[in-house]
């Protein structure tokens, strides 16, 4: 008797009505979909990775669908997450001595530049054309933004060359720079939605007056990060497109009148209008700051708006603008393009377990959970931004402002950076120059004019030029 009812107990502990029955149910159906890929998911089965992941929304909406990972190929998964700049500085060291302790690595364009010159990070062509490592019909290449995989390519070649060559990294998500503003704010009192970079300042000074906030955040800590995003994409749009960071020569412009022009309004700006606080902030900072709404405007990553418009972390939500980066004379606004990535160390023992991983993580299925379920904004593939429940969301954003100006905005957007392995290095100069003009211990034209004669001399000794 005792025997059949252990027997018994057996059998109610595997049926699908049970609740661990169920929970196998819905994880076969969730396999499924991986399985209908002509490959063996379970090749490396045993081995074991560590992800670099680097703090950022993506990672969040990872996190969770890793498990998924694990029962599907039987490899093991560790990661690490650290903040932007330790984890850059972490990564350069275990890329540069070829330890192997990260297998896939969050990157994205510009990084790989400095990592696949000396030949840290692998191209990935040959897992993409590999029958027995990627289904090329299921995994579907095309369904990516076309301008976010070229972005991830390069021929190698200082000063050109992007689009071309390489795959380096598959994005995860599309980044380009826009102006979000406090709609609420600027209705009350009145305050014109800026379309140049002097009605930007303005618009940051009557905020602070009239509502007692700053009225502007942005990226301010003395590294590379700071650069890229709203600052540079403005410089572009100021000076039209002209203008770059480096001349044909390879030579730093960064003094160029222009250039000087921008800068000394921008720090202005910054300095009256902007947070206390603003030379130590990083991305999340600024980012965080807005939502807790301590600030008028932000000029930044447009995906930001998904924790604007999340009612549980953000105090401004259903109250943001989304507009255009400020226009230069010419009337026109450009934007950088970014694209987190994930890319994989030469130094891995275990290369195609890592690209299993990486073609898991960026899979149509997986990139859709992590949006829905998880908001991973902006999607790195067209049919996950084109799913209903996407479009339901973000279609709601500013009253419909905000996909319609990340669409205008991708009409011109580009990787802005000019591609050579040191602009890590280029960058922290450049930024270090802000600072410089941010707490008036140089004029705007000998910050600038320092900064490109340092980072000539360091393309110089890294043989560059």
């Amino acid at each position: 008797m005792r025997l059949r009812r252990r027997q018994l107990a057996g059998l109610l502990l595997a049926s699908p009505f049970t609740t661990a029955g169920l929970a196998r149910a819905q994880d076969d159906e969730s396999l499924a979909y991986y399985r209908q890929a002509k490959i063996d998911w379970q090749q490396a089965k045993g081995q074991s990775l560590t992800i670099g992941l680097n703090k950022h929304p993506f990672t969040e909406s990872l996190l969770p669908l890793i498990p998924e990972f694990r029962k599907l190929t039987g490899i093991n998964v560790e990661y690490l997450i650290l903040p932007e700049a330790e984890y850059f500085t972490k990564l350069v060291a275990d890329l540069s001595q070829q330890r192997g302790e990260f297998s896939v690595i969050m990157t994205g364009p510009v990084r790989n530049w400095q990592y696949a010159t000396p030949g840290w990070i692998l191209p990935l062509d040959d897992f993409l054309n590999n029958p027995k490592l990627t289904d090329l019909g299921w995994y579907k290449l095309d369904d990516f933004y076309p301008a976010l995989i070229a972005a991830n390519r390069w021929n190698g070649k200082t000063g050109g060359g992007i689009g071309e060559g390489p795959i380096y990294s598959i994005p995860v998500l599309e980044e380009s720079y826009i102006l979000a503003y406090r709609k609420d704010i600027f209705d009350q009192y009145n305050i014109k939605v800026p379309t140049t970079l002097e009605e930007m300042a303005e618009a940051a000074r009557l905020v602070k007056k009239n509502a007692g906030i700053p009225g502007i955040v942005a990226r301010g800590t003395p590294s590379v990060a700071s650069m890229g995003t709203g600052f540079m994409s403005g410089l572009k749009s100021y000076t039209d497109s002209q203008w770059s960071e480096f001349d044909d020569k390879l030579n730093a412009n960064f003094h160029d009148p222009r250039s000087v022009k921008y800068t000394e309004a921008w720090i202005n700006m910054v300095r009256e209008s902007g947070p206390p606080n603003w030379a130590n902030m990083q991305w999340y900072d600024a980012m965080e700051a807005f939502t807790a709404g301590q600030a008028g405007m932000i000029v930044d990553a447009d995906f930001f708006a998904a924790n604007y418009e999340d009612p549980k972390k953000s105090k401004v939500a259903g109250k943001v603008g989304y507009a255009l980066m400020p226009a230069g004379p010419g009337g026109k606004a450009y934007s950088g393009l970014w694209t987190w990535a994930l890319g994989i160390s030469k130094a891995t023992k275990n290369k195609e377990a890592a690209w299993l991983f990486a073609q898991w993580a960026t899979a149509p299925r997986t990139l859709l959970n992590a949006t829905v379920g998880y908001r991973n904004y902006n999607p790195s593939r067209k049919s996950v931004t084109d799913d209903p429940r996407v479009q339901e969301i973000m279609g709601a954003w500013g009253g419909g402002s905000y996909l319609k100006t990340v669409a205008k905005n991708l009409e011109t957007a580009k990787v802005i950076w000019t591609p050579q392995p040191e602009r890590t290095r280029a960058g922290d100069i450049w930024a270090r120059a802000l600072h410089e003009i941010y707490f008036q211990r140089m004029s705007a034209a000998d910050a600038l004019k320092k900064a490109s004669m340092e980072t000539d001399k360091v393309l110089k000794e890294a043989g560059i030029k």
